[in-house]
């Protein structure tokens, strides 16, 4: 038996770091963070129209896609898998910041 999992790690982050290379995943499709393209398929490496490389992925509905996180985790290890609610929170943070001043 394997004693390998996936565990949530905190680590801090670069917000726009992060959001310039993120694909947020539904349920079957993804699309960019960072410029809004949609239907973006998972074995994509970089945006079609921003062209911004992918290290990040954020799945909307995660338990829903365990068996593609490990896929992922093997093919492309330097991956890194983040949590879309932290995402779409710290985002949400951020565009209310810049509203109020």
């Amino acid at each position: 038996m394997s004693s390998e999992r996936f565990l949530r790690i905190y680590k801090k982050f670069y917000f726009d770091e992060v959001k310039a290379h993120t694909l947020l995943y539904g349920a079957l499709s993804g699309s960019c963070s960072n410029c809004k393209t949609m239907d973006i398929k998972l074995d994509i490496r970089e945006c079609p129209s921003c062209k911004n490389v992918f290290k990040y992925i954020g799945f909307i509905h995660i338990k829903d896609h365990l068996p593609k996180m490990l896929r992922i985790a093997q093919e492309r290890p330097d991956m890194i898998f983040i949590d879309y609610d932290d995402f779409k929170k710290v985002e949400g943070e951020l565009r209310a910041k810049d509203i109020l001043g």
